[in-house]
């Protein structure tokens, strides 16, 4: 639906962005109180890993607050500033890296270390791959990007539409690991492929129609060096609308289909907060007067915090694209919500996030077409 009001527009906008600093103080000040158990420390260690030293942290347990780690894990990381670090967390006794044994630092223990060959090669078997493995993720998909490729479903309401309601929307689809390697300036490079379908259904009819299918792939270029993170790819996008709404409502199907290419810029504020910025242009589009450049920005919180018994990982975030098409109007996505989290499960893969929208619709058959909805949604990430 276009809004009439400009105005209405811009306050739309103007309290969207008034909600994130809510979120993030809502989160990062949560009544709930966090134990020092083992759950809590795991977690705050698997966030040290990942954050500060890029490491994986598919061999990290806890037992009785010992935080036990596989040498094979740690190719490239300066194990006695790592120790120092995870010996900072609240409730750590002490930390043993399994099958290596190397000079502790001044202020550490030599009691940390332990040699055991036989764990470590146990480590090796038990993660995706061994150290180096194209599966670990140099830049981390962005939470409130209505079309980062990742699999999700979940419920939307439209407000003030007169078109649709209730909404169902899902994507199919994942970031690929293909190769990686040493890259330029002390960091690592990988090379992937990114592909996913964007549908959504209109849950006010008989049949629950389908409104809309957008279909993405493309090839990535991912860097990292420390806090620094970077993304550059090339991908098609295609757009078709569904032939049960378009049976329904006679209107006319437009070739909505492009190539682009992106770059996006992430750096970790620290170990809670992200921020990053980018540029897409198009090269290639249909309809050929669409306009060609849009840029994109957020921000991201992550709670270092774990809440009952771990299971709970807070999480908030910001993403707001301007388009060139759109006479550079705000196309804002909130999300606020939490990460399950369990070493025993896939649980540490999906996020739970309510969500709120307000721009012109993402989805390419609507382009045109300003929304706002609210969404409760699920993520899966892998």
């Amino acid at each position: 639906m276009k809004m009439k009001d400009g105005m209405k527009r811009y306050l739309s906008i103007t309290h969207a962005l008034m909600l994130v600093p809510v979120f993030i103080v809502m989160l990062a000040t949560g009544s709930y109180s966090a134990s020092v158990d083992d759950n809590y420390i795991r977690g705050y260690a698997a966030s040290v890993l990942e954050r500060e030293f890029h490491a994986s942290p598919d061999s990290l347990t806890v037992k009785d607050g010992v935080i036990y780690l596989s040498a094979v894990e740690l190719t490239g990381v300066h194990s006695g500033e790592l120790i120092t670090a995870l010996l900072k967390i609240r409730g750590v006794e002490r930390v043993e890296i399994l099958g290596a044994i190397q000079e502790a630092p001044k202020d550490v223990s030599a009691d940390t270390y332990t040699d055991d060959r036989e764990k470590a090669e146990k480590g090796r078997d038990d993660r995706y791959g061994e150290s180096g493995s194209t599966k670990e993720r140099l830049f981390d998909p962005l939470m409130a990007d209505p079309r980062w490729p990742h699999f999700s479903m979940g419920y939307q309401t439209y407000m003030d539409d007169g078109e649709f309601g209730g909404v169902f929307a899902a994507s199919l689809g994942e970031t690929l690991p293909l190769y990686k390697g040493d890259g330029p300036f002390g960091g690592k490079l990988q090379v992937g492929v990114q592909a996913a379908g964007f549908i959504i259904h209109d849950l006010d009819t008989a049949s629950w129609d389908l409104i809309n299918e957008d279909y993405r792939g493309g090839v990535a270029l991912y860097y990292r060096r420390d806090a620094w993170s970077g993304l550059f790819s090339i991908y098609h996008n295609s757009s078709h609308v569904g032939d049960e709404y378009l049976l329904h409502n006679g209107v006319d199907r437009v070739n909505f289909s492009y190539e682009a290419m992106q770059a996006k810029v992430s750096y970790d504020i620290s170990r809670a907060y992200r921020v990053y910025a980018g540029v897409d242009y198009m090269f290639s589009p249909d309809p050929k007067d669409l306009k060609r450049w849009w840029t994109q920005y957020g921000a991201e919180f992550r709670c270092t915090q774990t809440y009952f018994n771990g299971l709970l990982r807070p999480m908030a975030a910001a993403d707001i694209k301007n388009r060139q098409e759109n006479d550079w109007h705000s196309e804002v996505s909130l999300a606020a919500g939490f990460k399950l989290e369990s070493k025993d499960t896939l649980w540490n893969k999906i996020n739970i996030m309510l969500e709120y929208y307000n721009g012109n619709s993402p989805n390419g058959q609507f382009h045109d077409n300003y929304i706002e909805y609210m969404a409760l949604a699920t993520h899966f990430y892998f």
